[in-house]
């Protein structure tokens, strides 16, 4: 994986540093450390993207307008994955700031550069996946709609295969700089044999039932035959969904329902078709995003 990037001037000066790796980087002695090779890196092409390695790490740089960016990954890593990455960010970066740059409007700030956080993230570590799974007609849709804020259909219309849907998480004012790819799956039992292979790269998956004790047995095989031989330690929320319903049951007992087995389950009352739960869902997936250990 990669540990961190660097952007810097050519004599030495971050301009912007981002740590992946459970270490500390001493960006000092990293900028000195680079600037010692600056007239080396001046040799190369504008196009070119060099590596160069030591007994724990592969490093990879490149040059563009005056600026120098530096990967530091691990040693096994695939030059066909990192190489693309960077390309994207040098190109990002300069379409964002080469007027700032190039026209010596910079005056030293480093926090200009800051709301560029969000770009490298997603870059490096992709989009956060949001998996939405349940039987057919619990109200996954409906909870994608309000999520995302949308107009929400009373009409079921099943979903085919999966959705997916792009967010941007400005409303959640996550910890976490990065976009969020919702995928709501289809719950129709011709296609939950495909569920297995869609939640590869899931970092949440949302349980979502409509409270009823018949929905709740049933949704006992998409833990014991999906989420427990297959994404064991991935995060599960669970949805007591249509909680305005006369024969609801509440989310305590769905929890003790479907907690058992080594699993436990927190789970949340919710009406998906109604505007006021929007608030409420949005902070349930803040604190679930924030608790990623990324």
């Amino acid at each position: 994986m990669i540990q961190y990037i660097n952007i810097l001037t050519k004599d030495g000066k971050s301009l912007l540093f981002r740590n992946y790796g459970e270490s500390d980087v001493d960006r000092d002695l990293l900028a000195g450390f680079l600037s010692a090779f600056s007239g080396f890196m001046k040799e190369i092409s504008h196009s070119d993207i060099k590596t160069t390695a030591t007994e724990d790490n592969k490093y990879y740089y490149t040059i563009f307008g005056g600026l120098i960016i530096v990967v530091c990954a691990d040693l096994n890593d695939d030059d066909s994955l990192i190489n693309p990455k960077i390309a994207t960010i040098k190109n990002k970066f300069a379409d964002k700031y080469s007027n700032i740059l190039e026209n010596n409007k910079w005056a030293g700030n480093r926090a200009i550069f800051s709301d560029f956080h969000k770009e490298i993230d997603n870059v490096i570590l992709g989009s956060i996946k949001i998996s939405i799974i349940g039987l057919g007609g619990v109200g996954k849709t409906s909870l994608l709609h309000l999520i995302c804020g949308k107009d929400i259909n009373l009409e079921y219309v099943p979903t085919i295969t999966a959705d997916i849907t792009s967010f941007d998480g400005g409303n959640l004012d996550s910890d976490l700089n990065r976009d969020i790819t919702f995928w709501d799956f289809a719950g129709q039992s011709n296609f939950r044999s495909l569920w297995g292979s869609l939640l590869d790269g899931t970092d949440i998956a949302l349980l979502v039932t409509d409270s009823t004790f018949e929905n709740l047995n049933s949704s006992k095989e998409i833990i014991q035959d999906i989420l427990e031989k297959h994404y064991k330690n991935k995060l599960v929320i669970g949805i007591a969904n249509k909680q305005d319903l006369s024969n609801r049951l509440t989310p305590e007992f769905c929890e003790r329902i479907l907690s058992q087995g080594g699993r436990n389950i927190k789970f949340h009352s919710m009406v998906a078709i109604e505007s006021m739960y929007r608030e409420k869902i949005l902070g349930i997936l803040k604190e679930a995003i924030n608790s990623l250990n990324y």
